[in-house]
């Protein structure tokens, strides 16, 4: 197994443990990955593991966490176990809202969506008097993806970089770079190597092609919405209504109501419609087991936030989809990849987060 190389937050080495149990590391497209690592108590440096220190899997700036929980428990056989558990780097930006400029309800911005998710992290991160992380900088704006308007106020930044994120299919990440002793944060924009396009080289996983072994496929409408009612400032029958989405009618159309009184601009209720139907989206998910012996080579020939097809005849299953996560799981037995091809069902806590974020906006009119 790869060793564990263990970090201070200001990049300095503190030890390395090569002798663990299991360690799964999922890494995600749209948020930040987490990963937990079992190993004894006893083993060598396990005490430099402690809340706040950083590990990275080998020497890849891309496989690398901060410890948020720690637990020791002792088994039947007297073995002290350690437990630790964590979060890929992006998830500092938890820590921070959006807050909006002096004077101004919201902080508004238009531009492509690189732009915009680097003005959040700038504004609120370095730009706010101790709101500062002074060892975080920002990538080059390479002004990648398509023009958005967004409008934020008091929203947690990561969860307003996700949803940014999904809708213009944009990565964010962390990762440190050890020569200045800083966190970047960066967008990045992977390739696709779908069977239909003539660019890159084809990556197609499927049972015929001997690279998958257990699978799961899910076709969802549970929370569906393509059309929706956008309502915005006003009350009563002077409120501003506005109707977007699908052509579908009948049983095909699913209608949900946005509350959007937040928007002052008539003009911006399109964005906000089309922004909120893009969490409703329906559910096409393919997960697997990737057999890492296959034909296509994890990092070289695909990674996460690549367009692949998948396929499985025998259910008459072909998709072009993204993949959103990769879990890597590392023991002594072997090493696992087990993979997320598209769009998942949302969890509960997700659930409760948007339920109570649609409460919140209407009951604080």
């Amino acid at each position: 197994m790869k060793p564990i190389r263990i970090i201070t937050p200001a990049l300095e080495l503190k030890g390395e443990v090569d002798n663990y149990l299991s360690l799964s590391f999922c890494r995600s497209y749209h948020s930040p990955g987490e990963f937990q690592l079992v190993t004894n108590r006893k083993v060598q440096n396990a005490n430099q593991l402690e809340i706040n220190n950083l590990i990275m899997l080998g020497a890849d700036p891309c496989k690398t966490g901060i410890i948020r929980h720690k637990e020791i428990k002792s088994n039947d056989k007297g073995e002290e176990m350690l437990t630790i558990k964590g979060y890929a780097l992006g998830t500092i930006l938890r820590q921070r809202i959006t807050i909006p400029p002096v004077g101004q309800a919201y902080d508004i911005q238009e531009a492509n969506a690189e732009t915009v998710m680097k003005h959040y992290v700038r504004r609120n991160c370095l730009q706010i008097s101790e709101m500062e992380f002074p060892f975080l900088v920002i990538g080059d704006d390479q002004q990648r993806g398509e023009n958005v308007k967004w409008q934020t106020r008091y929203k947690n930044l990561a969860d307003e970089l996700e949803q940014i994120s999904i809708l213009t299919s944009l990565g964010w990440h962390i990762y440190p770079d050890f020569n200045s002793k800083k966190w970047i944060f960066d967008i990045y924009n992977r390739r696709n190597f779908s069977a239909g396009q003539q660019i890159n080289p084809p990556v197609i996983f499927s049972p015929e092609f001997d690279n998958i072994r257990s699978q799961e496929f899910i076709d969802s409408l549970v929370g569906f919405g393509n059309y929706a009612i956008v309502a915005g400032r006003d009350e009563g029958a002077n409120r501003e209504i506005m109707m977007l989405g699908s052509d579908a009618t009948g049983l095909d159309r699913h209608v949900i109501f946005v509350d959007a009184r937040d928007v002052k601009d008539t003009a911006d209720l399109p964005a906000k419609g089309e922004a909120k139907l893009v969490e409703h989206q329906r559910v096409l998910s393919f997960q697997a087991e990737v057999l890492t012996a296959g034909p296509f080579k994890y990092r070289d020939d695909w990674d996460v936030g690549d367009i692949v097809t998948v396929q499985n005849k025998a259910w008459d299953l072909t998709m072009d989809t993204r993949i959103t996560e990769v879990q890597e799981i590392h023991e002594a037995s072997g090493f696992k990849l087990n993979v997320t091809f598209g769009n998942n069902l949302p969890t509960l806590s997700q659930k409760l987060k948007t339920a109570l974020g649609e409460f919140k906006t209407e009951s604080t009119r």
